[in-house]
């Protein structure tokens, strides 16, 4: 027998499926544990080895493959606690990243927080100016070198960034996506004598050789103070499941969406930002392409916050220009916008106006929310559903976990009911629909501010919170249907297990039409091999590996791209690129509208790339025919919830998710119960069981 393991990294939980050759799936939760993530990584892979009846190393000696996604990048980030950093680049534009754009006070900002002017900021500086230096050079927009690079100058810059106590050097140089020579000689220098103890270093035109100074050399910057602790992690992890006795593959999930290896992954930090919630993605695309529906939304409730995808024929929609801490990030990223909104978001009444507000800040893994004992007082999400009857406080981990009902009654009653003069169960029942709202609001921002129309979709819901609001946040919506996957509370980490290699390679060269062709192909042609060469050097077993070349267009005079597939026949066509032309005109309207390609404006292509995927070894799950369509074997009882209407609890059965099979079907209100995620049906919706064991939920129109 052997498995492929995956594991997710979270702020709360870090969550692993184990998938062996025959197709069955064994998960399980553990308690995250920061700093030292690793820990719970492999306290993780330890429950699920228990419950195959194995120790952790017996199941890491079957293991082909461990695949991971973190949030190590993201906490870095979020904690500003990355790498001492310098950035060294063209002499004369020392201050392009930290004046940044005009809109870079509120990149990455919510609407509420636009709105309040007073209090826009810029983004914190990761690199002060005192650690900023331009160095004499300079190619031209041909990329022609117009002033060659004076290395021998540079060695008073040595002394002065090996006494400032620099950990990574940020390198990003004018027009260097089209002449990288400088670039890679200024690397050369940076790492010469260091013995593989000097600073990490990290230069453009490897990492994101295309146009636009700023996102270019925002990326980069990200990069440099990233990697370094993004590296330590990884390679603590690798050494950690080395030492446990797994000699297989390790790869991680990375923000494009797929995977790539550990080593790859240490020199990208930044390509990790969007790690765990890709996954996600990967999953809800998979599962959905079985299931056979589309459009479907991808939603996914955790412990510190509510993410939400879109997938559109068949694929995850792609961030035009994703933005972390108020910095773009120029790579190609699956487009997972999120708020601060989770089982772990802390209820508070805001001092100014005497406003019930939940969130954006969690209580995480430690201390956690009030009813996990663990040292945490402030009211959560989760203390809410407790005090609602919505969790049973001694079956919450199947039991492993018991749960304190009072100290949740407590946090409520101290920090939220006493303040606003209400009842504990009703303020539990504001926090909810507050919650619930904030999570309708964000999927309206990704659907109807851009031109969809969310009862068009199907809804997943995953994450271990998800079940508890997903039907609610979804009937404010209009959505036809939900599916909470069988897998639902480790989505993530099922998503990342059946996840392919994937890697894309970019390069700009702005041009205008009408097109040469054969110099596209060069480019393609050249890409292809660097991909194929990067691909071949990651060690991961791959398998029919499929090649798909793109160009960014836009018209002239314009700031945003839009991504067009280009194939072979394009390539032959002799007509100076006008087949795909119409391709990225049709795209653009089907984007912005009918009638907004404009194309007397003309048209130039700016960044030309090229995305691998192979296929890793993963068996597929059987479809188990419908049996007994009698679900009273899975009836525990009958117990009073709150249902959140403002009445008294109302008695309701809860179900065991476990003994649900093919073929049931289920009118709420009710609750069913997992051993890690608890399922709340509204009145009057149709829940059943599909040939997977998902939890289908029919809403039949809008019920909020």
């Amino acid at each position: 027998m052997s498995y492929t393991v995956a594991v997710d990294s979270g702020g709360t939980f870090s969550d692993c499926v184990a998938i062996s050759d025959a197709g069955v799936v064994t998960k399980a939760k553990s308690p995250s544990t920061p700093p030292d993530f690793e820990r719970g990584v492999l306290n993780a892979v330890g429950e699920v080895a228990e419950r195959l009846g194995f120790s952790l190393r017996e199941l890491l000696e079957q293991t082909t493959i461990f695949a991971h996604g973190t949030t190590v990048a993201t906490n870095i980030l979020i904690n500003h606690d990355g790498a001492k950093t310098a950035l060294l680049t063209t002499r004369g534009h020392e201050d392009a990243i930290l004046i940044g754009r005009t809109v870079q006070k509120v990149a990455g900002l919510s609407e509420e927080e636009i709105i309040d002017v007073a209090r826009l900021r810029k983004a914190t500086p990761l690199v002060p100016r005192t650690r900023i230096h331009g160095v004499d050079e300079r190619v031209d927009r041909a990329g022609q070198v117009v002033v060659p690079l004076d290395i021998e100058r540079l060695d008073d810059l040595r002394d002065r960034l090996r006494d400032a106590g620099v950990e990574a050097i940020a390198i990003s140089l004018l027009w260097s996506f089209l002449n990288p020579e400088h670039e890679q000689q200024l690397r050369d220098w940076a790492e010469n004598g260091a013995n593989g103890d000097g600073p990490f270093v990290t230069i453009s035109s490897d990492l994101v050789p295309v146009m636009r100074e700023y996102e270019r050399t925002s990326t980069t910057v990200l990069n440099a103070y990233l990697t370094p602790a993004v590296r330590r992690y990884l390679g603590k992890m690798r050494d950690e499941l080395r030492g446990a006795g797994h000699t297989g593959a390790v790869a991680i999930m990375h923000s494009a969406g797929g995977v790539s290896s550990v080593e790859e992954a240490s020199r990208r930090g930044v390509s990790l930002l969007s790690s765990g919630p890709a996954g996600g993605m990967l999953g809800t695309r998979a599962l959905a392409e079985r299931l056979g529906l589309d459009p479907v939304l991808a939603t996914d409730v955790g412990g510190t916050s509510f993410d939400v995808g879109l997938v559109v024929d068949g694929d995850p929609s792609y961030a035009e220009m994703p933005v972390y801490a108020q910095y773009p990030v120029a790579l190609p990223t699956i487009d997972v916008p999120s708020v601060g909104a989770g089982g772990g978001s802390i209820g508070w009444v805001e001092p100014e106006t005497g406003i019930l507000r939940v969130g954006p800040q969690s209580a995480g893994a430690r201390p956690g929310p009030a009813c996990y004992g663990v040292g945490g007082t402030l009211p959560t999400v989760t203390d809410a559903n407790v005090v609602l009857g919505r969790i049973n406080p001694d079956s919450f981990l199947g039991g492993r976990m018991k749960l304190d009902a009072d100290a949740a009654y407590t946090a409520i009653q101290t920090h939220i009911s006493d303040q606003l003069g209400m009842t504990v169960e009703a303020a539990a029942a504001a926090m909810i629909d507050i919650v619930d709202a904030q999570m309708a609001d964000l999927i309206r921002r990704v659907t109807v501010e851009r031109g969809l129309d969310p009862s068009a979709f199907a809804v997943f819901g995953y994450g271990g919170a998800a079940g508890l609001h997903v039907d609610s946040y979804s009937s404010k919506l209009d959505c036809p249907e939900i599916v909470i996957p069988r897998v639902a509370s480790v989505f993530s980490a099922f998503g990342i297990a059946s996840s392919d290699v994937k890697r894309i390679e970019m390069v700009s060269e702005p041009m205008l039409a009408p097109f040469d062709l054969s110099r596209w192909r060069v480019h393609f042609e050249r890409l292809e091999r660097k991909l194929r060469e990067g691909l071949e050097s990651e060690g991961l077993p791959t398998s029919g590996l499929e090649l798909r070349c793109y160009v960014d267009f836009q018209f002239r005079g314009q700031v945003h791209t839009v991504r067009t597939p280009v194939y072979e026949e394009d390539l032959d066509a002799g007509d100076g690129g006008e087949g795909v032309i119409e391709r990225f005109a049709e795209l653009y309207e089907a984007k912005y509208g009918s009638g907004t390609a404009y194309r007397k404006a003309g048209v130039e292509a700016m960044t030309f790339s090229v995305e691998g995927k192979a296929t890793l070894p993963m068996p597929a799950l059987d479809w188990i025919e419908d049996e007994s369509p009698d679900p009273d074997a899975a009836l525990l009882e009958r117990r009073p919830v709150h249902l959140g209407d403002g009445s008294a609890a109302e008695e309701i059965p809860i179900y065991k998710a476990e003994l649900l099979r093919p073929g049931h079907e289920l009118v709420g209100p009710l609750v069913v119960e997992a051993e890690d995620t608890n399922v709340l049906v509204r009145a009057g919706h149709r829940l059943w069981i599909d040939g997977l064991l998902n939890m289908r939920i029919d809403l039949g129109g809008n019920q909020g």
